[in-house]
């Protein structure tokens, strides 16, 4: 009576609504998910802050973390894309955003941060001379990213102030 193309589109179809429908079930159960993580981070010191050779500021700085991120893993979170930005705002930019630290989370294991001082992985750079004496937002965020279902971000802020004069390595 039927052909079978005809019971094996069936079957395809059925086993795809299937899988359609537990990805959407899935993916609800993250609304529920709250996470309440811990952080405290603080400019440990500034390594060197100078001109650069196009008349920009450029500075490498560590940091002192204490962070516990374990409330955002949920059974639907496959990793944590961590990151530290630095935000101010200079007389020639309303909103400078430097990424100057990252770092994958995959596992359980490596969420929690005790008291660690580290050095910062890429440069803070100026797009000027505008850092010198500067108020800055030193902001620790993450992007959570589910096996299944739409990405969030979250972030923790601190404020420090950058030196009103040059250093050289110190």
């Amino acid at each position: 009576m039927h052909s079978a193309s005809y019971r094996t589109n069936a079957i395809l179809t059925m086993a795809f609504s299937g899988l359609v429908a537990l990805c959407v079930a899935v993916s609800l159960t993250e609304v529920f998910h709250r996470s309440s993580p811990e952080a405290s981070l603080k400019l440990h010191h500034v390594h060197y802050f100078r001109p650069s050779l196009v008349n920009n500021d450029e500075a490498v700085l560590s940091f002192n973390m204490k962070s516990d991120l374990s409330s955002c893993f949920s059974w639907n979170t496959k990793q944590l894309f961590a990151y530290i930005k630095v935000v101010y705002e200079t007389d020639k930019h309303v909103r400078n955003e430097v990424t100057v630290w990252d770092k994958v989370i995959k596992t359980t294991e490596d969420h929690k941060v005790v008291d660690e001082v580290f050095l910062s992985k890429y440069k803070l750079v100026d797009n000027g001379a505008g850092l010198r004496g500067r108020d800055v937002n030193v902001t620790l965020a993450w992007n959570v990213m589910p096996y299944i279902g739409a990405l969030y971000y979250q972030e923790k802020t601190f404020t420090a102030k950058l030196p009103s004069d040059y250093l050289v390595d110190s």
